[in-house]
């Protein structure tokens, strides 16, 4: 009887062992199935600015604004091709116009970018409202579309500036905007975004949003007519939109710029580009500037760590990635140890009673 009985405690522990171990599967996949939706949720980008860290992570969030704007808001609500009588989409079927004016708004980005090669073929100005209207699409505080030092800037290719998602009261005036380094900004935007020569990237001294002490100002703390706002190193992804959709430019309208840039310290890149403030200090080599090297090859080794990539966030840095991860972690590996010690707590209570019985 006392063995049965022990054998049913070692069998009672292992099963709550067990029990415990599945509940803390369930957790994890519980998580992740709820990370699936989050991550494939239609009403949002798929990379927010506040994921934005590295080069390839500027080049998505730009061409997903241009999604947003030209697919999502001009495609789906400021056209009417109702005068259409039929049109041949491949993959799709025949349609009439009336037909692709309730087919559009239901249907993905992706989806919609199969019907773009059909719509190249016709005078899409004929059909589509582009009045411009980029604040109706895109907001200047922190959301989807701006976090931090990240924000979106649409520019045209006259250097007008359209949007700024940081600074809405320069909206209208010409870029004029030479750096520390003597490059002439709006004109290296303007031609990669043009003719790519360096896959959409441009290099250039600007002012960042989240530090105090980069910005170059005359005596009277006024910004100095012609040279760049600041001299933290900024590096821009930019885009020709009708280039990237397969969209013929609108006939009259402008060419359009779609950019964005991160604030990587890295000061070696571009020397010039320090983050002093101060104009025309190209930053020598005394004690206090090895000192900075030697920070910015602790940044770099932090950037190699993980595979993580990490953005200048004014102070503190922004890592890729979610904060709910490691905690998710942890609470998942607490409750399949609770449920080990269980199991052998059980065990032992057994494995007592047993030398109990023969002392």
């Amino acid at each position: 009887m006392r063995i049965l009985m022990r054998n049913t405690v070692f069998k009672t522990g292992a099963l709550a062992g067990l029990f415990s171990c599945l509940l803390a599967l369930a957790v994890v996949f519980s998580g992740t199935t709820d990370f699936v939706h989050a991550t494939h949720d239609d009403e949002a980008p798929a990379i927010t600015a506040d994921q934005v860290a590295t080069e390839a992570d500027l080049e998505q969030f730009v061409k997903e604004a241009a999604d947003a704007y030209y697919i999502d808001f001009i495609m789906k609500h400021e056209c009417d091709f109702s005068s259409i009588e039929s049109l041949v989409v491949p993959g799709f079927g025949t349609f009439t116009g009336t037909e692709i004016n309730g087919t559009l708004p239901n249907l993905t980005a992706d989806l919609i970018k199969r019907f773009i090669p059909t719509f190249a073929n016709l005078d899409i100005e004929d059909y589509c409202e582009f009045s411009q209207p980029f604040d109706e699409v895109f907001d200047r505080v922190d959301g989807d579309w701006k976090s931090g030092s990240i924000y979106l800037f649409v520019m045209d290719d006259d250097a007008r500036m359209l949007f700024h998602g940081d600074d809405s009261s320069i909206e209208g005036d010409v870029l004029v905007a030479e750096d520390e380094g003597g490059r002439d900004v709006p004109r290296l935007i303007v031609a990669e975004a043009q003719s790519p020569m360096n896959s959409g990237i441009v290099e250039y001294c600007w002012d960042d949003p989240d530090v105090d002490d980069d910005e170059i100002v005359d005596s009277n703390g006024n910004p100095i007519p012609g040279k760049a706002p600041g001299d933290s190193l900024k590096i821009s992804y930019v885009v020709d939109p009708f280039e990237y959709l397969g969209i013929n430019q609108p006939e009259g309208s402008p060419g359009i710029i779609f950019g964005s840039g991160i604030y990587p310290k890295m000061d070696n890149r571009l020397p010039e580009c320090n983050g002093n403030g101060i104009a025309g200090d190209m930053g020598g080599m005394d004690d206090m500037d090895d000192m900075d090297d030697m920070d910015d090859m602790d940044d770099m080794d932090d950037m190699d760590d993980g595979g993580q990539s990490v953005v200048s966030g004014g102070g503190c840095a922004i890592v890729a990635g979610s904060d709910n991860a490691p905690r998710g972690t942890i609470f998942n590996l607490l409750l399949i140890v609770s449920a080990l010690f269980l199991t052998i707590s059980f065990r032992m209570r057994a494995m007592d009673k047993q030398n109990g019985v023969r002392s």
